[in-house]
């Protein structure tokens, strides 16, 4: 499935979650509306925090995002698709992601023990973006 890099300009609501089976884990939500940037950290609840997104951060996400392919994976894993898509770990760990967009559609997508083979694109957006590391302890 090839998605349109419009529909990655759309997103208005990004929030990318990941957790391991102990429940400990990370947060993060893009409001593309309001400008924000808000982290909560499921090890640590004082290091959560919400901040303005830059420019500079804005720009980062919306010329990186369509490169990690994520809206396709994430069709893909609902269809069931997991082979051509993920790859299965041994961790126990999961992630979630919800994305909304302009026209307030949604996709809600999930996983345990089984990423996405471009997880890492998104991870890196998500760090730098962040300042955080975006991995489970």
């Amino acid at each position: 499935m090839e998605i349109a890099k419009e529909m990655y300009d759309d997103i208005t609501l990004l929030e990318v979650e990941i957790s391991s089976f102990a429940g400990g884990g990370y947060k993060v939500k893009y409001d593309f509306e309001r400008n924000l940037i808000s982290w909560n950290d499921g090890y640590m609840w004082n290091n959560n925090f919400m901040k303005s997104m830059t420019g500079a951060k804005l720009s980062t996400i919306r010329e990186r995002l369509p490169g990690t392919h994520m809206i396709e994976w994430m069709h893909g894993y609902n269809a069931g698709n997991l082979e051509k898509y993920g790859r299965a770990t041994a961790n126990p760990s999961s992630w979630k992601i919800y994305v909304r967009f302009k026209d307030s559609s949604s996709i809600v997508s999930s996983h345990a023990k089984n990423f996405p083979k471009d997880w890492s694109k998104l991870k890196s957006i998500i760090e730098d973006t962040t300042e955080c590391c975006f991995r489970l302890h």
